[in-house]
């Protein structure tokens, strides 16, 4: 395995561990999301290829999350989201490891920090009528684009043309107060049990229902060196976003999926920058630039 990738994947870790003893001391509910848990069933751990590492926790559990970490944050961690970092583009939260370094070029370092982190998303509940739905997946793309602010990169050219109008005839100013509008209409139905749930980070997860008891039971499940919480219809889950999921996948398709362009374990961005301006140096140990 590639020693760059394999470190980055202890780093991230690191950060999960973290992240399970402060939900488990809180009494928060969360389960290994996404590709993570994929690995945990057949990889007992990290997917080889995979560089990231995701959790996720029913709307209710994410926002008791966010306020403990408020008021209990955890030392040599940051917790980063739109509403603490204003350029940051996400509609999830990340959880970052200090004097750390994971720049993509989708990055702006000198707007947010750009450490090695953990992914924290939440899942929602749809409404129970068709129009309501119709209605909230359309608040979900606006809540999506305001959050980003900007253009789809790979949407069509509809999509794009609608997306590039509202954000031109939406002032930045207004921007934040918008969002939090769609995002209350967004997580009004959160306290159902019986509509399907659904994630709604990306424009493709928004048009994805996942099974409606997906959040009722919670077990653990071997993940490296250690047992963390999952959905305990972990099976139904995988099998609806991946089919048969025990498939590895196409030899070409086992890559990294982030393309960092640069990854530092013991320093931040802002501290590389500041040791290059003083001393004109490129590379030093523990910098890895990846292509």
């Amino acid at each position: 395995m590639d020693t760059v990738l394999r470190r980055l994947q202890l780093t991230q870790l690191e950060i999960l561990k973290v992240a399970d003893e402060f939900c488990r001391k809180h009494g928060i509910k969360y389960s290994l999301y996404a590709g993570s848990l994929l690995g945990a069933v057949r990889h007992q751990g990290f997917i080889p290829w995979d560089d990231d590492l995701d959790i996720c926790m029913a709307r209710s559990e994410y926002e008791r999350f966010l306020s403990a970490w408020a008021s209990d944050p955890q030392d040599g961690y940051v917790l980063q989201n739109k509403e603490t970092e204003r350029g940051f583009s996400q509609s999830f939260t990340k959880i970052r490891k200090e004097h750390t370094c994971f720049l993509q070029d989708i990055d702006a370092p000198d707007k947010y920090y750009t450490g090695i982190f953990l992914d924290v998303f939440p899942i929602d509940r749809l409404p129970e009528k068709a129009l309501k739905r119709k209605l909230f997946r359309w608040d979900c793309l606006r809540y999506q684009l305001l959050t980003r602010e900007f253009v789809p990169p790979k949407g069509s050219f509809v999509q794009k043309t609608v997306a590039r109008a509202i954000l031109m005839t939406t002032p930045k100013r207004k921007r934040p107060e918008i969002r939090k509008k769609y995002l209350a209409r967004i997580t009004r139905y959160k306290e159902l049990t019986n509509t399907p749930t659904i994630a709604i980070e990306t424009f493709n997860t928004i048009r994805c229902d996942l099974p409606s008891d997906l959040l009722d039971r919670y077990t653990t499940l071997r993940f490296e060196d250690g047992e963390y919480m999952c959905f305990e219809a972990w099976d139904e889950y995988l099998t609806h976003k991946y089919g048969d999921y025990m498939q590895l996948p196409p030899e070409e398709d086992r890559a990294w999926k982030h393309h960092p362009i640069l990854i530092d374990f013991e320093r931040g961005y802002d501290e590389i920058a500041k040791e290059n301006r003083t001393s004109g140096a490129v590379n030093a140990e523990g910098t890895n630039s990846v292509d």
